[in-house]
This record gives C-alpha cells, structure tokens and sequence, in this order.
C-alpha cells in the first residue's frame, strides 16, 4: 500500500516513517511539511493512503485533505493530531480514523491494516458512524455494522471483528443511519444488508448475520414490515 506522509514536525514525520517501513505491504511514497506540498504530493504520487496532521503551516491538514479528495476522490485519510476539536470535520470528509497524538504504534498500525482492507476489496469510502473510545475517535463504516442493540443504558454496536459501547440512546444513533437500517425490536436496528436468515425464538423471532453468531430480536409485529424491505 502507498502510504504518503503530511506533518510540519520533522521528528513526527521519521518516527511515522519508520513504524510503517517496518511492515511489509506498506511503502512510504513521499512527505509533505505543509498542506500545499501534500497537495502536490497527493498529484505526484498518487497514493492509496495519508497521514496528515491538522496544524499545518501555509494550509492546514483539513483544508488540504479537502482539495486532495477533489482531486482523487477514492484516496484515503487518516488524521494524526494533537487537537480533538476536528473529529466532527473528520467524519464530513469521509476520513476512516482519526488518531489522537501521542501515536500510538499498534493504534496506527489498526488504521492502515483498515485501509489496506479497503483497497483489497476496492470498497468505496462510504458514510461511517463516529465512535468515541478511550479518548480516540474511530470511524466505523456503516456496512460493517450488523446491529445495534439496547443493552441497559448503553447501545452495544455489533460488527463482525468487534463490539463497541456507546453511551447513547438508540433514537440518536437512528439519525446517523441510512436506509439499510430498520428498527426490528424496541431495543435493535438491524442492517437489512447483513441480514442472513430469520428463526422463530418462542414468542419473537431471531435475525442472524454471516459469520456472526449473535443474533438480533424480531418482534412479531415487525417481522412483516422486515420481510417488505427484504422483497424491495
């Protein structure tokens, strides 16, 4: 994967070098000290993935990463920075994490393994869900996500790899959901698209997921609004 590096502190800039040039698959295209020479490196370049930092001189990370995704739409962001404050942008310009400085080595090497999944399967940058854990921001794609369930007063976030608990309710994470999403119980919203199969569960009904073995709750009185969205 060609990975391309934008960050204004020399050492930052050898230190992300050096941890990427250390696993196979991942070559070092380029740096920029500024966000009109990621600019410039993003058209000399062409790289599948950046690194930027936000607090750039000339032009700021954010406003660079902006022209760069007018100029190759399908390139691939992941911010490192010292400010949190930019997480909301982050998500507006589809980039697929945003690490919190200090760098942390397996934290970094998590986000470029995400891109690299990405460019294998050549899926497009779609809309994700922002989730907050410990103190980082970690942009889960929307297709990766197999349901959301109530559990107490938090809302546990199923995808095949992992769980993620949000202190949120589930009307709330509604709103950030496209249509693939339906409400299938009081406590779950389910993606229709990950949907594998529907059994019967005593009184309610069970939805499963390809390679996932929990299941989502189908209330009976839903399961035929279900099955209208699975026939579209």
């Amino acid at each position: 994967m060609r990975v391309f590096i934008a960050e204004d502190d020399v050492r930052s800039r050898r230190m992300l070098r050096h941890m990427i040039e250390h696993v196979p698959g991942y070559e070092v295209m380029g740096e920029a000290k500024d966000g009109e020479e990621l600019i410039a490196g993003v058209l000399r370049e062409k790289p599948d993935t950046v690194l930027v930092d936000i607090d750039m001189p000339l032009l700021n990370g954010m406003e660079a990463v902006k022209a760069c995704k007018r100029l190759q739409p399908d390139l691939q962001v992941i911010f490192t920075t010292g400010h949190k404050e930019y997480a909301i942008e982050a998500f507006r310009v589809h980039a697929i994490d945003y690490i919190v400085k200090p760098i942390e080595r397996d934290r970094l090497y998590a986000a470029l393994e995400h891109s690299a999944q990405l460019l294998r399967s050549r899926q497009p940058i779609g809309k994700s869900m922002m989730i907050k854990q410990h103190q980082q921001m970690i942009f889960v794609p929307l297709e990766e996500i197999l349901f959301i369930e109530r559990a107490e007063r938090k809302a546990v976030i199923h995808t095949v790899q992992r769980k993620y608990e949000l202190n949120e309710a589930l009307a709330k994470l509604e709103d950030t959901l496209d249509a693939r999403f339906v409400s299938s119980h009081r406590s779950y919203l389910i993606n229709l698209e990950a949907l594998e199969r529907i059994e019967t569960a005593g009184q309610h009904y069970k939805a499963y997921f390809k390679n996932y073995t929990e299941a989502a709750k189908i209330s009976k009185h839903k399961l035929a609004e279900l099955q209208k969205y699975k026939a579209m």
